[in-house]
């Protein structure tokens, strides 16, 4: 079986279900005590979180280059990105890291499109939703990406960073983002992507009626059908 390099703590809120619902794709697939082989390497997202503010993106690739060498180095066949913010330089990461990365946004993609979805939301963090990574990816199937407007941005950061990264799960906060996910509703958007790992954590399907891509459980079994192609 393939060996999993992740690179978690981006929160560890959402790598701690990266960890179990990996685990738990192998053992059901593969029946009987199977779990998955994994090294972890798990951030203090606050020494990231300085650099990302100060837009200091190189520091932030050399940071999980240097990380990704190391699981290599230990034996990791490929890696896992737990986080939808850094894989903004993935391609620079598996480029310089020599490790290939089972890629967040490809995998929503063939989500999106065995859905036939058309035009999306995409919530995430501020340099999620001002990147170009999620619109180029998708465009290429032929599906629009939109992003709320400046105001509702800001406050989806905030609610990432400063409640749902620190295990605050807020009713008021709920409430606002489902209200965002409804205006843009009535404006023709049939899928919601939360693209930053701490989302479902306050957003669940049953919040709304059109298809909610849970990113985390997206990438974790598109992760676990990597590795059951691969394990040998």
């Amino acid at each position: 079986m393939k060996t999993i390099g992740m690179l978690g703590g981006m929160s560890f809120e959402s790598t701690l279900d990266y960890y179990k619902l990996i685990n738990e794709g192998i053992r059901d697939h593969l029946n009987g005590s199977h779990s998955a082989k994994i090294f972890m390497y798990s951030y203090d997202y606050a020494e990231l979180e300085i650099l990302l503010e100060k837009n200091e993106w190189a520091d932030v690739t050399n940071r999980l280059v240097e990380e990704a060498i190391n699981l290599r180095n230990a034996g990791a066949d490929f890696l896992v990105l737990c986080a939808n913010t850094m894989h903004i330089v993935s391609d620079l990461v598996e480029e310089k890291s020599g490790l290939k990365i089972v890629h967040i946004v490809k995998s929503t993609l063939e989500y999106a499109k065995e859905k036939n979805l058309k035009k999306v939301l995409l919530l995430g963090t501020i340099y999620t939703m001002k990147s170009e990574m999620y619109p180029t990816i998708f465009k290429e199937a032929g599906i629009t990406v939109i992003t709320p407007n400046k105001v509702d941005q800001a406050f989806i950061h905030r609610t990432i960073y400063l409640e749902l990264i620190r295990g605050i799960l807020s009713p008021q906060s709920k409430e606002r983002l489902i209200n965002i996910i409804k205006e843009h509703q009535e404006n023709g958007v049939d899928g919601v992507i939360l693209g930053c790992t701490e989302l479902p954590l306050l957003i669940k399907p049953e919040d709304i009626d059109i298809d909610l891509m849970n990113t985390l459980k997206i990438h974790a079994k598109a992760v676990v059908e990597y590795v059951l192609v691969n394990k040998d």
